[in-house]
């Protein structure tokens, strides 16, 4: 029973994956490749599980090596990602590419010596228990908005718990392992469903995270900056050239079309607009609906929503809530009665 739920749980998550990789994303061109190589090793590590499982692959020779490299890549790129988007901006270095060195290093040796892939396969784990320490303490040290990331912290948590239990498992007892590979199936296609929740129900999580990340300021990057003319042309870009229509704008490109860092668009925004980038993206765009629910009336709510620069129908529906307390139809239907 559990082979077959961990089967069906394995084909979920890689067609979860693969719709999650074709999916638009506003990150730096770092970060995105860094997001896709982070889900084909996924999809990779799904493939395997199921395929083992379903006894059509064993574990052994060249596969074993494909696995466990797998495996221990997606402590350190899923760590890499984290860290691009939180220092944002940041270019990518030959020496990052260490990070790698040590799950390649391993899965060379379960390969070699197959009599102790237990123990190559907990290391995997203890190594990603590692990233995800740093990873939890860097989200840590952003203390102004530590609040924001109350589920990254769980989810690390669920994590290290695992992987101290995978790694007991795996240094005291073979037996285990069979029991082990469709419990982590069905582990990592629940963390698939958890993230494809959070995209939905949270779609301004990330810029919110590199926003708040930039806000961290020692002193005012804006001291040799025009600020009102800085001003002036956000709202040109804004009004007359109606920028928020473009569902991948970030901070980072609109700093680009102002000529100016995004940590310092961040600052201007919170200094002397008092809001962040993502409220104020989500205000604009909910404006510009506000405006087209009345003025086009045979439009669908959807059609309206993705015009104005949401990527989904979920975000529209949540960021109108926020800023109206009501749907976008209640909100046309109590308007156009008036």
């Amino acid at each position: 029973m559990l082979n077959q739920v961990s089967i069906a749980a394995a084909g979920f998550s890689i067609i979860a994956l693969i719709l999650l990789i074709m999916q638009k994303r506003t990150e730096s061109k770092i970060t995105k490749n860094l997001a896709k190589t982070l889900l084909c090793i996924l999809i990779g590590i799904q493939l395997l599980h199921g395929l083992n499982i379903a006894g059509y692959l064993l574990l052994k020779d060249e596969a074993v090596f494909v696995y466990l490299l797998l495996l221990g890549l997606v402590g350190p790129v899923f760590y890499l990602y984290s860290q691009h988007i939180i220092e944002s901006g940041k270019k990518w270095s030959m020496y990052e590419s260490i990070h790698f060195l040590p799950a390649a290093i391993v899965a060379l040796f379960g390969s070699l010596f197959p009599e102790y892939f237990n123990i190559s396969y907990a290391f995997m784990f203890l190594l990603g228990g590692v990233y995800m320490s740093r990873l939890g303490w860097s989200l840590f040290q952003l203390r102004a908005r530590r609040s924001l990331f109350k589920m990254e912290f769980i989810f690390t948590a669920i994590f290290l718990s695992w992987a101290m239990a995978v790694v007991f498992v795996g240094f005291f007892t073979a037996q285990a392992m069979d029991l082990l590979m469709p419990i982590q199936t069905i582990m990592l296609s629940m963390a698939v469903a958890a993230a494809i929740h959070i995209q939905l129900n949270y779609p301004h999580l990330l810029s919110s995270l590199e926003e708040i990340a930039n806000r961290q300021y020692q002193a005012s990057t804006l001291l040799n900056v025009d600020c009102e003319m800085l001003q002036k042309k956000l709202d040109e870009l804004m009004v007359n050239k109606n920028v928020y229509q473009d569902s991948e704008l970030s901070l980072t490109t609109l700093a680009e079309m102002l000529s100016i860092k995004s940590h310092q668009l961040s600052e201007l925004m919170n200094t002397q607009l008092g809001i962040s980038f993502s409220s104020y993206l989500r205000g604009q765009r909910v404006k510009a609906a506000e405006d087209l629910l009345l003025k086009e009336p045979n439009v669908s709510i959807l059609a309206i929503g993705l015009s104005v620069g949401f990527s989904s129908q979920s975000a529209f529906y949540t960021a109108f809530k926020e800023v109206n307390s009501v749907a976008p139809g209640q909100y046309r239907q109590q308007n156009l009665l008036r």
